[in-house]
């Protein structure tokens, strides 16, 4: 049986000697010339001739900045390819192939991030074979690569190996074909410069990110120049600062108006009264020891709170704040939770959320096992387990401060806060059953607004629901906002006492408790709640 093996092993062998030197032959400079045309053919005259004339001219679909920065590396390598066909495979023009093959996967990447999250059968601009162009520079480029990999590994004939090295210039004759993939290609390329001078102007003009189609009517833009004035991020335009914090002192853009008065409504309510105040009886602790008092929760099913930190600390106590059990999350490894701001119960799980809408869960548990326990905890009182978690992919631009569970349904809640890009004050609601996002509603005012005013402003740091009403509090005017869920509409505004900043929320009953931060210190403050019966 082993001779058998052994035998059939030293046939493969001889079989793949055979075909790779069958492939040497192949190779030869006249044969390695063809393919070299062939290449140029289908990296640039092909798709960026598709792409130019009759996605361009006969379509009229106009190409966005990265597809014209896709096509940029499609020339390069085309042009490359053309200066291996005339002066031989010398190391600087296959430096220049593969560079320019670098240079593309990386723009087409780049563009395609921006669109594979979309449902299916949706995407950018036209597709060819399902596929679109965005995705299909991904493979030409691969192909790049590929392909010069193997004439590079079968490049063994001895002229075409001599150029490699060749320090004169050595003027190739070229074949019909070649002619005609060079004058097709220069023809493409031309055509490209055409409709990039109709489309996106000469400099310091340049193209649009959602472009008009192709028409003498066509507007240009230097706008692009503009993201030179921000600080350098490689998730470019995309980029938003981090959220105000309530106990982290950080500067940001956005300037706070303490006055409920100053804000939107024309009707604002009374401050709600403070019943009690007292300080956090403990100091909560995120990894490392980091991190400052964040979220509150209250699970009325067994009369404890939930605290969170926003490193990754989580603790359970009793009515009075006395501290049950903690546990501190192993936040570096995988999760990308940033600062961890809000929490909800869902049954006995207490769900946390980053401000990046990266959610993680902490719940009492029997026979805890302690590889599990290992595995997710950096510390842990004992009697706890990681549970579950969930991301969004929507209001993509914007963070929360906020995470309610609905007492009467399945659904977690989260709103945004403004941004330096993105206004939009956005009701998040997450289904708890399956994790996942199940709508998102700009929210309105069911009362009366002054003129001018619109509610970008509200900055949401906390909030908890009961009867179906959102209580969310902004720190921007200081205001306790009662949002009805069914139809995510302002229906009551009232003013808030002066208490310091609001991190957490949690109603018990009639009363509103809440994280307050003043003077480096954490408080618990008691408020009425206005919607108790």
């Amino acid at each position: 049986m082993l001779y058998y093996v052994f035998h059939r092993q030293l046939d493969a062998l001889a079989t793949l000697r055979g075909v790779l030197g069958g492939l040497d032959e192949f190779f030869n400079e006249k044969n390695f010339d063809f393919v070299m045309a062939t290449a140029v053919l289908l990296v640039l005259a092909i798709p960026v001739g598709i792409a130019n004339i009759y996605l361009g001219y006969v379509i009229g679909e106009g190409p966005c900045t990265l597809c014209w920065w896709e096509r940029i590396g499609m020339v390069a390598v085309g042009v490359a390819g053309i200066l291996i066909l005339r002066y031989g495979l010398k190391a600087r023009y296959i430096a220049a192939v593969l560079f320019g093959a670098a240079y593309g996967i990386f723009m087409t990447l780049r563009h395609a991030s921006f669109s594979l999250y979309r449902d299916v059968g949706m995407g950018f601009g036209g597709d060819i074979f399902g596929a679109h162009t965005y995705t299909w520079g991904i493979l030409v480029y691969w192909v790049v690569v590929v392909a010069m990999g193997l004439m590079m590994l079968f490049a063994k004939d001895k002229v075409v190996s001599e150029d490699i090295s060749r320090s004169d210039t050595r003027i190739k004759p070229l074949s019909a074909y070649s002619k005609f993939v060079i004058a097709l290609s220069l023809f493409v390329i031309l055509s490209n410069a055409v409709q990039a001078l109709i489309s996106a102007g000469i400099p310091p003009y340049s193209g649009k990110g959602d472009p008009e189609r192709i028409s003498l009517n066509n507007t240009w833009t230097s706008g692009v120049w503009k993201r030179f004035e921000k600080p350098f991020s490689f998730v470019g335009a995309n980029v938003v600062e981090d959220p105000f914090i309530a106990g982290e002192p950080k500067d940001i853009s956005v300037k706070f108006n303490s006055d409920p008065s100053a804000g939107a409504f024309v009707d604002v309510k009374p401050a709600l009264s403070v019943k009690n105040s007292f300080p956090l009886p403990f100091e909560t602790k995120g990894i490392f020891g980091k991190g400052v008092t964040s979220g509150l929760a209250y699970n009325a099913k067994n009369d404890t709170f939930g605290i969170s930190n926003t490193e990754g600390g989580v603790y359970f106590t009793d009515a009075n704040f006395k501290e049950i059990a903690h546990a501190i999350i192993d936040k570096p490894n995988g999760q990308n939770i940033k600062k961890a701001v809000a929490s909800t119960f869902v049954g006995d799980m207490l769900v946390t959320t980053g401000f990046n809408k990266t959610t993680f869960a902490v719940k009492p548990a029997q026979n805890v096992d302690a590889y599990h326990e290992w595995r997710y905890f950096r510390e842990s009182s004992g009697g706890l387990e990681s549970a579950w978690k969930f991301e969004t992919i929507r209001a993509k631009k914007q963070y929360v401060l906020t995470l309610a569970k609905d007492p009467q349904s399945t659904y977690l809640y989260m709103i945004t806060v403004p941004n330096e890009r993105a206004k939009n004050f956005i009701l998040i609601k997450v289904d708890s059953k399956d994790k996942m996002l199940s709508g998102e509603t700009i929210v309105t005012s069911a009362i009366a607004l002054k003129d001018k005013h619109d509610l970008k402003d509200y900055y949401v740091t906390a909030g908890d629901i009961v009867g179906g009403k959102f209580l969310a509090y902004s720190k921007n005017y200081n205001t306790l906002l009662v949002i009805d869920l069914a139809d995510a509409k302002i229906t009551d505004a009232y003013s808030m006492p002066q208490i310091g900043d609001i991190s957490g929320l949690a109603i018990k009953g009639g009363s509103i408790y809440a994280l307050a931060h003043k003077d480096g210190k954490v408080n618990v403050v008691e408020l009425n709640n206005p919607l108790a019966q």
